[in-house]
């Protein structure tokens, strides 16, 4: 017995149940099917009570509320979604059938507080997530009240004499009833306050979680700062600047310059899909294995290979990484390089030349066993090499303009004369200015190197 009771119980509590129910909502449901679970043989009783007693009007009417509540169970059970909208009709006739059953009984004053059953509507409309029901039922409760109040003569011979049997039977419904009613506040009550507990346990446990996590995002970006270059190299007969401006605590920009001989220099700048942690994780993978790959007799075409292996065993199929290395030469200038998909640099020379270094193969980690071709460029005396990522050209104003590459030659190009340095300060400001009053939408990475450039004691707008 006790089993099938407990089995009954929680058959009843998950009446309505939806997967894709919020905690409240689910709350919501439980009070509402268990007060329907209650009032069908309230209303079934009450019903026969008064088809004893001959109100035959009156039993029609409670033996109405009984058919409403079960279909309202069965449709729950049968079809969750559709409970708010059959609620809100449930409700609504809470409201309206106590005004013709008050008339018959002889108006508000004689009809033993039937009128208080249409308190329930209102009553579980607050517990809708949008209250605007709520108060469209109470000013309809309302109305109803003050109608029956202006108008509450009526014949008396409609009234029905409370004597007898029938006396204590009306008055006991009448105190169930009441009984039921503010039985039903008090549940709701303490429901709600059971809501507000779990939801201060929630906040404080989500304000928790979010301290960590900013802990964490400031330690992270401390260490992805500490990956970048702490310093310039000095190479002599060169002027180099890298800047890197994150979206976010932490990016997937990279940029990074690695001695490979006494004469040689690496130059690398990347761009990792995405955004936040993963993508200064996948940075920081990167780094390590570049770091692996490069000594002194190195191959760049089989470096470049071997970390687009690295990169499409070690992400997501929808991970890739834009990648540029370039070798260079300080004694002669010669370049040699690989763009794995990523923006191509350029060089601008003090006579109006103009080179791009365009892409030689896919982004690393797009597809397995990927081969890339090297190619090569010269930086003679004067000449600028740019590098950069794409949060510079796909920079948005307000009117959802880009700055675009045009505009980043056009400035180094304008400003040729100034230190890696401040080229640099003047390109980065530019984009910011450019992009004033949006929300910035990438990372920001741009190394400069110029060919015998001056030194930053001579540095002038």
């Amino acid at each position: 017995m006790r089993n099938f009771f407990k089995k009954g119980i929680g058959f009843i509590l998950n009446i309505g149940a939806d997967p894709q129910d919020s905690d409240y909502i689910r709350l919501i449901k439980r009070i509402w099917y268990v007060s329907s679970v209650v009032a069908l043989p309230t209303s079934l009783i009450v019903g026969l009570n008064e088809f004893i007693a001959g109100n035959k009007l009156m039993a029609a009417g409670f033996f109405f509320s009984f058919v409403i509540f079960l279909g309202f169970l069965v449709d729950g059970a049968l079809l969750p979604n559709h409970f708010e909208r059959n609620a809100f009709i449930v409700l609504t006739y809470f409201v309206l059938s106590p005004v013709p059953v008050t008339f018959i009984l002889g108006g508000l004053w004689r009809s033993g507080g039937v009128i208080m059953v249409g308190l329930l509507g209102p009553l579980y409309a607050l517990l809708f997530p949008k209250k605007r029901k709520a108060l469209y039922l109470f000013c309809l409760y309302a109305a109803s009240i003050l109608g029956l109040t202006l108008f509450p003569l009526f014949p008396r011979d409609s009234t029905v004499e409370l004597t007898g049997p029938y006396s204590f039977v009306f008055w006991s419904g009448f105190l169930i009833l009441v009984a039921f009613i503010f039985g039903a506040m008090y549940f709701f009550v303490i429901q709600r306050d059971k809501a507000y507990r779990l939801l201060d346990q929630e906040k404080a446990k989500s304000e928790r979680l979010l301290r960590r996590i900013e802990k964490d995002l400031e330690q992270a970006a401390k260490i992805q700062k500490d990956l970048l270059p702490k310093e310039n190299p000095r190479l002599e007969g060169y002027d180099i600047n890298g800047l890197n401006v994150p979206c976010y605590e932490v990016g997937g920009d990279y940029y990074d310059f690695v001695p490979i001989d006494a004469d040689r220099l690496g130059i690398v700048i990347a761009d990792v899909s995405g955004k936040g942690i993963s993508a200064s994780l996948l940075m920081a993978s990167l780094r390590a294995a570049l770091l692996t790959e490069i000594h002194p007799r190195y191959d760049i075409a089989q470096m470049s290979a071997h970390l687009n292996n690295f990169v499409f065993q070690s992400s997501g199929l929808s991970s890739f990484i834009t990648f540029f290395f370039g070798e260079l030469d300080r004694q002669n200038g010669a370049l040699r390089y690989i763009n794995a998909g990523h923006n191509p640099p350029f060089v601008l020379g003090q006579t109006g030349r103009f080179s791009s270094l365009g892409s030689s193969g896919f982004p690393l980690g797009m597809f397995l066993n990927t081969t890339y071709e090297t190619g090569a460029d010269r930086l003679d005396q004067g000449d600028i090499l740019v590098l950069y990522t794409d949060g510079i050209p796909e920079a948005r104003n307000e009117q959802g303009e880009d700055f675009t590459e045009e505009r980043l030659k056009s400035l180094a190009f304008n400003h040729k004369d100034l230190s890696a340095a401040l080229l640099g300060q003047k390109i980065i400001g530019a984009v910011q200015g450019f992009a004033t009053g949006t929300e910035p939408c990438d990372d920001i990475t741009l190394v400069i190197i110029k060919r015998n450039g001056m030194s930053p004691a001579g540095d002038q707008e």
